[in-house]
């Protein structure tokens, strides 16, 4: 029974310390849009409605499923619908080396991966926060997870995320981290099914380095949010174009059709050999898949040596900035609810 505990306890603080480029983190339609400076007026296009209605059902199949999503945090909402207009204008892409792949017509990417990944970099320089709608699948030890509709909100100085789970699976569950603030530890508020201890909506707070955090996803928090892939693959680049490809290769590759996108959009491949991941011990494939109005990879989607996905990370709806605040990452605001013990406390 108290093997059986620790696992489901797992589930409720280990739900999404991912990435999706790994160390990847920073990662899964229309309820959190874009935001741009706006163009000249002729050249906008038509502003879709940031909400839509609460009894609203999850499309299945070829659609990311339609869920939710909270509005911001109170007394700014106003002031982020304002921001919310379309993504930023494309930018030229900068010069720069990288590897692009030849086409069987003979043709090349339209841009290399240096090139790609810098144009990321330069916007994420400019990403000190934001809101996202992610969805995620994940799976963990052989065993595929469900589709996870979370709304995740960032900020960069001090690290901070927030996760809340919108859609049927795990509904309710809350996470919260602070890098070195509320004792450095990942407070959880769990869900229905998260813990055979805890009810839904108590608290659980547990250290980043927990066993039962470590056992339960495939990223730790702190590789969380879209520019963390962006710093990973700038990394490999650097080593690769050093002549050290001993964590795998990075390739511009043709651009891919992909459902999440009305056009095919450029794409960089990542080859992952035996041993560098834990979670792929024979190697695989990860594509990372750039949104054409943001330069980022806003789709990530990782394949296993057989071919079978493991990672998909999906971000939409992108706000920034946010206007996020210490208040919107401080567990006893969010969750007014009075802290509960811990299971161990408990049964003591």
């Amino acid at each position: 029974m108290a093997r059986g505990t620790h696992g489901r306890r797992g589930m409720a603080i280990g739900m999404l310390f991912l990435a999706g480029c790994v160390g990847l983190g920073d990662t899964p339609s229309d309820a959190i849009r874009a935001s741009r400076p706006r163009p000249r007026p002729a050249a906008e296009p038509p502003t879709p409605e940031l909400r839509i209605a609460d009894d609203a059902v999850a499309q299945v199949g070829h659609d990311i499923p339609i869920v939710p999503v909270p509005p911001p945090p109170t007394n700014r909402t106003a002031t982020v619908r304002e921001r919310n207009s379309q993504p930023p204008q494309s930018q030229p892409l900068p010069d720069g080396r990288g590897s692009a792949s030849r086409q069987p017509d003979g043709s090349m990417p339209p841009h290399t991966a240096r090139q790609l990944i810098q144009q990321a970099g330069s916007r994420c320089a400019t990403l000190n926060s934001y809101i996202v709608r992610l969805t995620r699948r994940e799976s963990l030890k052989g065993k595929p997870g469900p589709e996870e509709i979370i709304a995740f909100s960032f900020r960069k100085q001090p690290f901070s995320v927030h996760f809340k789970w919108l859609g049927e699976t795990a509904k309710g569950r809350e996470v919260v981290y602070v890098k070195g603030c509320f004792e450095n530890k990942i407070h959880t508020k769990v869900a229905a099914g998260d813990s055979m201890l805890l009810p839904a909506g108590s608290r659980l707070s547990l250290s980043p380095d927990n066993p039962l955090v470590r056992s339960a996803s495939r990223h730790p928090i702190t590789d969380a949010g879209i520019c963390h892939c962006v710093e990973s693959m700038l990394t490999l680049l650097d080593a690769q174009e050093r002549g050290d490809r001993r964590q795998g290769t990075l390739t511009a590759i043709a651009p891919q059709r992909r459902p999440e996108f009305p056009q095919p959009v450029e794409t960089v491949e990542r080859l992952i050999p035996p041993g560098v991941e834990p979670e792929l011990p024979r190697g695989g494939r990860r594509l990372m898949f750039f949104d054409p109005d943001w330069h980022l990879p806003m789709l990530v989607v990782t394949y296993d040596d057989k071919g079978n996905e493991v990672e998909y990370y999906r971000y939409d709806r992108l706000i920034t900035p946010a206007d996020l605040d210490d208040d919107d990452f401080n567990p006893d605001k969010l969750w007014s609810a009075p802290r509960a013990t811990s299971p161990q406390r408990k049964q003591g």
